[in-house]
């Protein structure tokens, strides 16, 4: 592919692809939505949350669904990038993605960004433990934000940034920036599709 990214292999079947990743398990697998499983699961949302991440999923949708996403999010998908976008998001989103960070195709986050809550009072408990600004972090990572972003929006250093999102997912006992996300998700702070606004 260039850009220091080597495609390790192709397949166009679950058992196929299985086989791929166990044998080279690779930094990064781009997987198409579509791809589902025997028993019906979708492919990519099962590897996510068994590799924990080891080899890290970048989802590709031909749809702006955002139950897909929620549900992505949830599995500790680390990326999700719709398909129109697929030439210009692509590299960008498996770099973000094998950095250990959220990639959110700009497509799906120009349909949302009018639609994410504010941080909501009554939240699951295990997000109890987060302070106002960890859980407005949370929210902003959520929206696909980096971390200068964020440290831009919020008008503090990235040091502080960084520090608030190890704070977060310590509490949270969470993988990754995505697995935080899911667990926002789960626990009732940020919920897709709600017409509030910020």
């Amino acid at each position: 592919m260039g850009n220091g990214i080597f495609v390790l292999g192709e397949a166009t079947a679950v058992p196929r692809l299985d086989e791929l990743i166990v044998r080279h398990r690779p930094m990064v697998a781009v997987v198409n939505a579509a791809l589902r499983q025997a028993d019906d699961v979708e492919f990519a949302l099962a590897l996510a949350a068994r590799t924990l991440g080891r080899t890290r999923v970048v989802l590709v949708s031909e749809t702006l669904d955002e139950d897909l996403l929620g549900r992505a999010l949830q599995s500790g998908t680390g990326g999700f990038v719709h398909r129109e976008a697929l030439l210009r998001e692509i590299i960008p989103a498996i770099r973000q993605v094998a950095a250990g960070l959220t990639f959110i195709s700009s497509t799906m986050i120009t349909r949302l960004r009018d639609r994410f809550p504010a941080v909501i009072n009554r939240v699951g408990h295990r997000l109890t433990p987060l302070t106002r600004r960890e859980a407005e972090v949370l929210a902003l990572v959520a929206a696909g934000l980096s971390n200068l972003q964020i440290a831009d929006k919020l008008g503090i250093g990235a040091g502080t940034v960084r520090s608030h999102l190890a704070r977060i997912l310590a509490k949270l006992s969470a993988r990754n920036r995505a697995h935080a996300v899911g667990i926002a998700y789960e626990s009732g702070l940020l919920t897709v599709g709600s017409s509030h606004r910020r």
